[in-house]
């Protein structure tokens, strides 16, 4: 876009914003000198020209947050908080593992997974019964895999 000025009795032009932008830092222009878009016919002050164009309004608060109801746990539901039975079963579980140590861990961990399990069928409103299963398989893994280990120990 190419723009005219007037000063005074003096048009000039035309130029480009860039430099118009430029003279006006320099100081060479004023806010108050008028200007014309080419191919129009008003004059206005250099000031509407660099002004920064307008930004949308921008909301002062967020949003409000659902009922709690609608609302899921901050974890996605992959920690089973309400559910502590399940979690220790998961977590005694995977630790149960581990070589020798594990099979001190194995047999607690069938405990709270039974647990668990029950607590979901009571409250079926914790849907997190998958940990409490995965406590329980790998709880029932680990004795059996460590059973056979002491087995064949005992055989040779």
């Amino acid at each position: 876009m190419r723009y005219y000025l007037k000063e005074g009795d003096s048009i000039s032009g035309p130029y480009s914003l860039h430099e118009l932008t430029g003279r006006f830092d320099f100081g060479t222009l004023s806010s108050t000198t008028l200007t014309m878009l080419e191919g129009t016919d008003t004059w206005e002050p250099l000031s509407t020209l660099l002004q920064p164009p307008a930004r949308p309004a921008v909301a002062s608060s967020p949003p409000p947050l659902p009922p709690l109801a609608d609302r899921s746990d901050a974890t996605g539901g992959i920690i089973p908080y309400k559910n502590p039975q399940a979690l220790a079963a998961y977590y005694l579980g995977v630790f149960s593992l581990i070589p020798a140590f594990g099979l001190l861990l194995a047999i607690p961990a069938l405990i709270p997974g039974i647990l668990g399990l029950k607590q979901r069928k009571r409250r079926p409103m914790i849907r997190e019964g998958i940990h409490a299963w995965i406590g329980i398989i790998l709880g029932a893994f680990s004795i059996l895999g460590h059973f056979v280990i002491i087995v064949s120990m005992i055989g040779h």
